[in-house]
């Protein structure tokens, strides 16, 4: 599972995605999918090592489409392991929308995590658990205050954001 950080946002970074999975799919990568327009790909590769897959990734997307984004790769079972977590679980089920997963590029260092987890993000709620940050927001992710760029300033490490409706769905992708 590759997750795109920052394509079809607000108009920046068109990236089509019936023309990815074909590039994708010309460049030797197998059972290429894609699911809705930001960026989520499941694929097959030739390379089992998740920086190998993420630079290949990447690489198609630069050659082909003059982009340079940033690529998160997950393995199935590492999705489904953050779907079992769920550490906001009295409202993922129910708000999917205003429970955000960022899937970060590394683990980010222990003392940043505690540092982060002991500041006041009120009203909303942060829990980070190795290469993930789940936010709850609570009113409004909009008007909130932990954005990508506060959270990554933060644990000293960037990532990619999905919903946790759209985290279901690529599990569910995976699966079976």
């Amino acid at each position: 599972m590759c997750l795109l950080r920052g394509v079809n946002v607000g108009g920046y970074n068109r990236l089509p995605m019936p023309d990815l999975r074909v590039a994708l799919a010309e460049a030797g990568f197998g059972d290429v999918r894609t699911y809705v327009q930001s960026g989520n790909i499941v694929l097959d590769s030739p390379a089992r090592a998740r920086a190998e897959v993420a630079g290949a990734v990447g690489a198609v997307i630069e050659q082909r489409f003059g982009l340079t984004v940033p690529v998160v790769v997950r393995t199935p079972a590492q999705l489904r392991k953050v779907l079992v977590w769920d550490p906001f679980s009295e409202v993922s089920g129910t708000e999917p929308k205003r429970v955000n997963v960022i899937h970060l590029m590394a683990e980010p260092d222990r003392d940043r995590v505690a540092g982060l987890l002991a500041e006041d993000v009120g009203p909303d709620a942060i829990a980070v658990r190795g290469e993930e940050a789940v936010v709850y927001y609570r009113v409004n992710i909009h008007g909130s205050r932990i954005t990508g760029d506060w959270l990554a300033r933060r644990l000293g490490v960037e990532g990619t954001a999905r919903n946790w409706r759209t985290l279901g769905e690529l599990v569910a992708m995976t699966s079976g």
